[in-house]
């Protein structure tokens, strides 16, 4: 399975937290050069309603962040996430930070998570309850480096999807 595949599959499951789904969420803006930030996979924003992200073609919501016709009038998904952050309509909330990885897990992308949960916190003032990293397959060095560092390591099968 893909590593989007895996994603949408696993935001839609009953295995999911429920909250409101941003996905690719741009982290750092506040680092740095304005044109310069890292992707975190997914960020659920578990203080609020269950919401697919706004990418996906049954959401229901409130576009806040992420409109396609913007992108033809030079308008990125990074200069939308900046304008929301200073408008603190989502000031306070409490987070879990998704990332997912087809195939067998790997030390990178637990440093990755680590890296988005410090760009994350610089960027909002919320409290990251849980970072989590979903993958199909684990390995034993994951898994223990994922319990000393407070991630929790989720392996799943695509039975669980269907």
């Amino acid at each position: 399975m893909e590593s989007n595949q895996l994603r949408e599959a696993f935001i839609r499951s009953d295995a999911s937290p429920s909250g409101k789904w941003w996905i690719d969420i741009p982290v750092g803006l506040s680092v740095g050069d304005d044109d310069t930030y890292a992707t975190a996979d997914a960020v659920c924003l578990t203080s609020r309603s269950q919401e697919l992200p706004e990418v996906y073609p049954d959401h229901t919501g409130t576009a806040y962040a992420f409109n396609r016709d913007d992108e033809r009038v030079g308008v990125n998904k990074s200069d939308m996430f900046d304008a929301l952050r200073e408008r603190d309509h989502f000031a306070e909330e409490t987070v879990m930070i998704v990332g997912f990885e087809s195939g067998t897990s790997s030390i990178g992308t637990v440093g990755e998570l680590l890296a988005y949960r410090e760009l994350l916190s610089a960027d909002w003032d919320w409290t990251i309850d849980e970072v989590l990293l979903v993958s199909d397959t684990d390995s034993d060095h994951v898994s223990y480096v994922c319990g000393e560092l407070s991630i929790r390591a989720m392996r799943v099968t695509e039975w669980l999807f269907k």
